[in-house]
């Protein structure tokens, strides 16, 4: 596997994550940013993939997306269909926003 990942850093340094804080871990709420200045990573292999998560896990303002920059934009750009074209990778990406979870941190394979 020899491939770029895309990277979008917040423009305006804003946290792309969610945050739950409180006795019950409630979520709360933010605004995510419109705009996004864009970078490439390259990744040979699965450890490669690994060490740039790892790199990117402790800043909320960076996240990778699979899509590819299209050729004719530049830095910030919004994140919408004309900006970004869809991109085959070779790793996927899973969403478990809906993911049930009791709130429980210490539920190991509630988590899993």
């Amino acid at each position: 596997m020899s491939e770029d990942v895309t990277i979008l850093t917040s423009a305006n340094h804003t946290s792309l994550v969610k945050t739950f804080s409180g006795p019950d871990l409630k979520e709360q709420s933010f605004v995510t940013s419109k705009d996004f200045n864009v970078s490439k990573e390259p990744v040979s292999n699965l450890q490669s993939l690994f060490k740039l998560l790892q790199k990117l896990e402790n800043d909320p303002t960076r996240t990778i997306i699979r899509g590819s920059l299209t050729s004719d934009q530049t830095n910030p750009v919004p994140r919408n269909k004309e900006t970004f074209t869809a991109t085959p990778r070779q790793w996927c990406m899973i969403d478990i926003d809906s993911l049930a979870w009791d709130g429980n941190i210490n539920d190991q394979q509630a988590t899993s």
